[in-house]
């Protein structure tokens, strides 16, 4: 696929998510699954307009890394093997977090048409698909070696996807008290997100697989 393209994807993608995210957030974190209902139901337009932006960012942001994963094909066997692993893994993310980040709507709809009851069902159903963020963790951090691997962007943004990566993995995991973790981990990624997708829409297409 063309590197404009995939570069294109990439950065739509982390607008989408991360941008949208930080314009339109309503915070539910740590909020019981009553709780957070009541607060969607407060905030339903704008529940509504981030729901679907960010259904349509995961996809482009995920299918983007899997159609990069794409390019990286070389002679080095074991870049080829951690690309091709990390691809699928990443490819995995596009249904399960389109799910995620889509199952507010649904809440909402059950909510307007069954009452709240039915809505918190739902929201609370859902968390079972954040396990779809170790995939990604996964995904990233085979993504980030085979770059390294490869020497791509000079292994910078492979090191930039191993660390954000690796601190995403760690905060999920050991859910230490200091948030440092959680910033470098979650926003790292999405920038790191960003800053491939400049790097891609910029490459020379005759340079598209160096």
């Amino acid at each position: 696929m063309n590197s404009k393209v995939i570069g294109g994807m990439l950065i739509l993608g982390t607008i989408l998510t991360m941008g949208v995210w930080m314009v339109l957030d309503v915070d539910t974190s740590d909020m019981a699954p009553s709780a957070k209902m009541t607060a969607l139901i407060a905030e339903k337009d704008k529940v509504e307009i981030m729901s679907i932006l960010n259904v349509f960012g995961v996809i482009s942001m995920f299918t983007g890394l899997y159609f990069l994963t794409r390019t990286l094909k070389s002679d080095d066997t074991v870049s080829n093997t951690l690309s091709e692993i990390g691809g699928l893994l990443l490819l995995l993310c596009v249904p399960v977090w389109a799910i995620l980040v889509g199952s507010d709507i649904s809440a909402l709809e059950m909510a307007k048409e069954h009452g709240p009851e039915s809505g918190t069902i739902i929201v609370a159903a859902s968390t079972a698909f954040q396990t779809a963020a170790i995939l990604m963790v996964i995904g990233k951090i085979l993504l980030g070696i085979s770059l390294i691997l490869l020497k791509k962007y000079k292994g910078i943004v492979g090191v930039l996807f191993v660390i954000t990566a690796g601190s995403a993995f760690i905060d999920m995991i050991a859910q230490p008290t200091s948030d440092i973790f959680g910033i470098i981990g979650w926003l790292g990624m999405f920038l790191t997100v960003l800053i491939t997708g400049i790097l891609t829409t910029l490459q020379k297409e005759d340079s598209a697989k160096a």
